[in-house]
């Protein structure tokens, strides 16, 4: 019977997972279209919000979807008959592949915080605040349409700032029926020292 070499190996399970993850995104689009195109109203539908939801569903779905793309990865390594990592799976390679999952994991989850906090609240206020009737007078120019709905676009990022400000800075303590100001040094100490053993 003929082996595969290892260097064969080295580019076909990663590759194979990540093209697995592949056509699993492109499902998401299909899955996500058609969700979108079913549930909206057609007499209040716009392009620019239903690429915009089309596009965050499977950027969420993308990122919840990475998590088993992660353990494939990570156990393609390991030969469960013997117990320890296959022969192609050398320190180089396994770091490899580490660094690509983290560079997936930091844009996903970057680019879930950039629609969630800004592109998303910004295409509601950009559709609510758009007025036909104005615009058709013009009362209601292009560079007012934008001003005003980047003013509740700026208005609820603030919110959101403030709200985790004050839950990093106020947390409820269980144990002593008041406010634990020394949390967020714990806090710290801890991820410096989780820090440390990676």
């Amino acid at each position: 019977m003929h082996r595969q070499p290892a260097s064969d190996m080295v580019l076909l399970w990663p590759s194979l997972i990540w093209i697995i993850y592949a056509v699993a995104v492109v499902f998401l689009i299909v899955l996500a279209s058609i969700f979108i195109y079913v549930y909206q109203t057609p007499r209040d539908c716009s392009p620019s919000v239903t690429l915009v939801c089309i596009f965050t569903i499977t950027a969420l779905l993308a990122t919840v979807l990475l998590l088993p793309v992660d353990v494939a990865l990570v156990s393609s390594t390991a030969s469960p008959e013997l117990g320890r990592r296959k022969d192609w799976a050398t320190r180089d390679q396994v770091d490899k592949i580490v660094f690509s999952l983290t560079v997936i994991y930091y844009l996903l989850y970057s680019l879930d915080a950039l629609l969630c906090l800004l592109v998303v609240p910004f295409t509601y206020f950009w559709y609510e605040e758009y007025d036909e009737v104005a615009t058709q007078e013009g009362e209601q120019t292009a560079s007012q349409h934008f001003l005003s709905a980047f003013k509740y676009t700026f208005v609820f990022i603030a919110i959101v700032v403030i709200l985790f400000l004050v839950g990093f800075w106020v947390p409820v303590s269980k144990n002593s029926g008041g406010q634990d100001l020394d949390f967020f040094q714990r806090l710290l100490t801890k991820n410096r020292k989780s820090l440390r053993a990676v």
